[in-house]
Parts: C-alpha cells; structure tokens; sequence
C-alpha cells in the first residue's frame, strides 16, 4: 500500500521529536534527583562537622531544628513537650 507523499516522513519526523522530548525529560528529573540527593549529603556532612566542633551558631540556625537533647549536665532533667531554650550564662 502506497502513503501520500510526505505523509511517512512527516510522521516518523513526529515519533522522533517526541522521544528526544521523552528522553530530556528524563534527564533532566534524573539530574534532578541527583542533584538533590547530592545537596542534602552534603548539608548532613556540613552540620556533622559543625557538631563534631561544638558549634554553638547552630542553635540559632533557621535550617536546623533540635528534636532530643541526649548529652545534659549533671543534675538536668528532661522533661516531655517542653521546648528547650538557650540559658546564656549572664556571669556573677
């Protein structure tokens, strides 16, 4: 069976150009994912190292939030649903 003129071409032309669209789009949400997997070992790394020397500006970094308190002083208690604050010592 004979195609009008053109008319396989025009359609295989359309077949490609959508895979080339499916597969950038590919690309680019696995460029993304990977990107963000990346971004956020990083940022783990990053606050490890800032506990690791005692950092105290954590305390007042907006991208990091306390959840348990496992090391106190002597003598401290814990108590459930309270939110921990920050006591700076004001000296004698």
């Amino acid at each position: 069976m004979l195609l009008p003129h053109g008319e396989h071409c025009w359609r295989g032309s359309v077949a490609v150009a959508g895979d080339v669209v499916a597969w950038g789009c590919s690309v680019l949400v696995i460029l993304g994912l990977a990107w963000y997997v990346f971004y956020e070992v990083l940022k783990r790394w990053r606050v490890g190292l800032r506990l690791s020397t005692l950092d105290e500006s954590l305390l007042y970094d907006d991208g990091v939030s306390v959840e348990v308190i496992t090391d106190t002083p002597i003598g401290s208690s814990i108590v459930g649903g309270a939110v921990a604050e920050f006591v700076e010592d004001s000296g004698p």
